[in-house]
């Protein structure tokens, strides 16, 4: 069983979070684990992935932070390596629908392409959008 750090919510993040409680600081392989169930035709989002953990661990709320800093690390990861790995991590995109950024965000791209998502490149941010239904947005 992973037993991973849970901590009070930092005082600096209270008002963002609407107040005092607990924060889990997930472990990479709990990232994973969740990852591997995306099916393909769906997407999942950053907050639905730290909103199962909290969850599934009884706190408040999952570091958002931590969060999407593993998921960039499992990207890259699996992005540098050539095995046919089974975790869809280019699956999981920012609540505004960015892709994560990362040196493999092209790659995420073309996954995400190759599954036929439509994708976007606004000028204003720069950043590559996914465009989905909420029939394609995936939830635990």
């Amino acid at each position: 069983m992973i037993k991973p750090k849970i901590v009070d919510i930092p005082e600096k993040m209270e008002k963002f979070f609407g107040g005092k409680g607990k924060m889990l600081h997930p472990e990479i392989s709990m990232i994973e684990a969740l990852m591997r169930i995306i099916p393909l035709g769906r997407i999942a989002t950053i907050d639905t992935l730290a909103k199962k953990m909290a969850k599934d661990f009884g706190v408040d709320v999952t570091c958002p932070m931590r969060t999407a800093n593993g998921i960039k690390k499992i990207t890259e990861m699996l992005s540098e390596e050539k095995s046919n790995n089974k975790i869809p991590y280019w699956r999981v995109v920012k609540k505004n629908r960015e892709i994560i950024n990362s040196k493999y965000v092209e790659v995420c791209a073309s996954k995400l392409e190759d599954e036929g998502f439509k994708l976007s490149y606004p000028k204003s941010s720069g950043n590559i959008k996914v465009n989905f239904s909420t029939e394609e947005l995936f939830t635990f």
